[in-house]
Order: C-alpha cells, then structure tokens, then sequence
C-alpha cells in the first residue's frame, strides 16, 4: 500500500496477468492523487522510482493553483493534459453541498457522476488520445498519470489501460475500487466533521456514497464503450483517432 506521507492514493496498475497469459508489469506505471502536498520524505522515495513523465489530468486550474511539488527537469516531464474541462469533488463545491444535503442528493449524484464519466470517455477522446502517445514512447516511462483525489480520472484512464492490454475486468475494478482503502481513515474523519458543522442534518451515510469509488460506475462506462465500439481497443482506435503503432507501442511498453 501507500508508503508515502502526504502523496494520496498512489498504487502500481501493474503486476495483473493478462487473459492471454502475460503480465502488466511493475514499477512502470503508477497512478496516485495531487503531487502538491508533498513532504521532503516523500520527495525523496519519488526520485527512487525514476519516474521520467509525470501526466496531470486536472484542469488548468487546478495545474496551476496547485502544482507539483515535484520540479521538471532534463529527466522528469511534467504534462497538462486536461481530461475534463470541469473537476467532480474536488472542484465544485456548490454541486457537493447540493448532494449532500438535498433530499434526493444520491440520486442527483448518480446522474452526475455518470455523465461525467461519459463526457471524458466520448467528448475528450483527443486529450485520451495524447494521453496514450506519451505512455507508449519508451523514454516518458515510468510515468505517473494522476488527478486531484486520484478516483476518477485517474480512475478512468487507469482502467482503459488495463483493459487495453488484457488485464481481466474483475481485476481491473478491483484496482479501480483500491481508492476506497486508501481514503477510508479521510472520509471517516470527514464524516464526522461534516456532521457536526451540519448540525447532524448531513449523514455519514451520505458522506460515504458521494465520496467512495463505485464499481457501478465503472461498469457504466465498460459497458457504454463495449456496446459502441465492441472493445476498448477499437474504442481507442475509432473514437479516439489512435494509430495502431501507439497501441501496440504501449502493449509493447506495459506487458512482459
């Protein structure tokens, strides 16, 4: 698990077996929260990695409100690539006081997380596009892909990968709900402020469901991109535009 101080929800996406029978390997690419909070500690077990890319999938705001701690050099590129041009939690905060305190609260928040998923999948295939062309090229490898809580868009991103080199679905939802353990001391912490400055009117309950990764989430989107395009794969190539060489670059890169 996490072994750092202040660098949320980071995790290899590597060491599956593949349906074919290969490996994703380890110590290559890694998903994890912001890079802005970081201790010198964590500072120094970051240089260990030898990460050579750093792909930052929050807004231009948040790139620049909050940077990384983390600074670019000869080795180490740091990349914007803006994966949805609003954030979910993290972001808007007027929408999450809305969930969390409206009678229909969880409902409207299905609806909203599902169609944020959708949007990135379907509305942002040029940004997933320039996503997977720097993970392909072997001198932007390691690399770490993250967002601001790490769940969501880094979620998505993680999981396209993971299929795409033929990491079963259980498995990849099982990494994909990992996020829930990483936070779980947060959002109990959380919950309990919350329902002190609510004066107890906002459950932990609520909390709990508007913050925690959802397998059903996932699964949304899997089965939106299988039924249009019939794999990931053939998603990647119509939707997003991605050549077959940076396809089977990446695979090349990830599998062993």
């Amino acid at each position: 698990m996490n072994q750092f101080e202040k660098l949320a929800n980071f995790r290899d996406i590597g060491g599956y077996r593949t349906t074919d029978g290969s490996r994703m390997k380890t110590g290559v690419l890694f998903r994890s929260g912001a890079l802005s909070k970081l201790t010198e500690n964590d500072i120094k077990k970051f240089e260990q990695l030898n990460i050579k890319l750093i792909c930052d999938l929050r807004t231009e705001g948040e790139y620049q409100s909050k940077p990384a701690k983390i600074q670019a050099n000869d080795t180490l590129h740091i990349v914007n690539v803006p994966l949805q041009q609003y954030e979910t939690q993290d972001g808007d905060r007027r929408k999450i006081l809305g969930f969390l305190f409206g009678k229909q609260g969880e409902e409207q928040f299905d609806r909203f997380i599902r169609d944020y998923y959708r949007r990135i999948i379907f509305e942002r295939t040029s940004y997933v596009n320039d996503i997977l062309r720097l993970l392909a090229s072997p001198e932007n490898l390691p690399a770490v892909i993250h967002c601001s809580a790490g769940k969501d868009r880094t979620g998505i991103i993680s999981a396209i990968i993971q299929l795409l080199v033929g990491v079963p679905y259980e498995k990849v939802e099982e990494n994909y709900l990992l996020t829930n353990q990483f936070y779980a001391k947060r959002l109990e912490k959380l919950s309990r402020l919350m329902g002190w400055l609510s004066l107890f009117r906002v459950t932990p309950e609520r909390v709990k469901y508007i913050m925690e990764a959802k397998p059903e989430y996932l699964h949304h989107i899997y089965s939106e991109i299988t039924r249009e395009y019939g794999s990931v794969e053939d998603y990647l190539h119509k939707a997003c535009q991605i050549d077959t060489t940076i396809v089977e670059g990446l695979k090349e890169q990830l599998l062993e």
